[in-house]
């Protein structure tokens, strides 16, 4: 079932290059700043942080605005990503009922136009880490690629699951708004892994976007390639959640014209 899927997916490739190549043109359609809307918002939302958690909170971080804009930035694809694959086979339930394809290409487009935005936020990351004097290490950059798409991977096989459950329960698009607000606390980017105490480790240590993140930081921030523990464990997540969410997908979209 996996392989046929997969394959069914090839197949309507150009219907994902053409889906979201329509997103990424329309999203800020009219807008005067446009596209450039995708990266003020998260920079904005990094100085409020920077602020609060460098000047009143003190996070001990050297340089934690950098510390930050490397963690934000991907914690915002995952975030955009998933919520906007939660809702993409709803939102398209005319597309659903009438045309046959792959349903998985729905949540599919939606992750990869916010992917998309995060490729294109890396030229706003490297900017700031030169122009700072932070500088960049440039013999472990390639080690971005495995850990992007294991983030990829990762989202994706939430948004498969979380919408095929959002067509027949509403409710989990607000639900799921507010645990990836707790997410994001519990996930190290306004502090560092090391103050965290030993006892509550082991649960720290069951988020996979602590070792997404960190192994971002590593690379960006620290300047060392990743932890090759933490790309195992984040590579053994991502798998996990892409079986189940397509198992979870296939299984309930045989209703989902009924339910939409």
């Amino acid at each position: 079932m996996f392989i046929t899927d997969i394959k069914n997916i090839w197949i309507f490739r150009d219907m994902i290059f053409e889906l979201t190549h329509r997103e990424l043109r329309g999203k800020y359609k009219g807008s005067v700043l446009g596209f450039l809307w995708t990266y003020i918002n998260p920079l904005m939302q990094i100085l409020v942080y920077a602020f609060v958690f460098s000047q009143i909170f003190r996070s001990g971080i050297e340089k934690f605005h950098l510390y930050l804009i490397v963690s934000m930035f991907p914690f915002n694809f995952f975030t955009g990503g998933v919520l906007q694959g939660l809702g993409s086979v709803r939102y398209q339930g005319d597309l659903v009922k009438k045309v046959y394809f792959p349903r998985q290409i729905l949540p599919i487009v939606s992750l990869t136009v916010n992917f998309v935005n995060l490729l294109i936020s890396f030229g706003i990351i490297y900017s700031i880490l030169l122009i700072s004097g932070w500088g960049i290490n440039l013999r472990i950059q390639l080690w971005l690629i495995p850990v992007l798409l294991t983030e990829y991977v990762f989202a994706l096989g939430l948004a498969f699951l979380l919408a095929a459950v959002e067509v027949y329960f509403r409710d989990i698009e607000h639900i799921v708004s507010v645990l990836m607000m707790v997410w994001m606390y519990v996930t190290p980017m306004f502090y560092s892994i090391e103050i965290i105490p030993e006892k509550f480790l082991k649960f720290f240590y069951c988020n996979p976007m602590l070792y997404i993140i960190s192994m971002f930081q590593q690379i960006l921030y620290y300047k060392v390639a990743p932890d090759l523990r933490y790309m195992g464990r984040a590579v053994c997540f991502a798998i996990a959640f892409l079986i189940v969410g397509s198992i979870v997908f296939k299984v309930l979209e045989k209703r989902f014209a009924e339910e939409l």
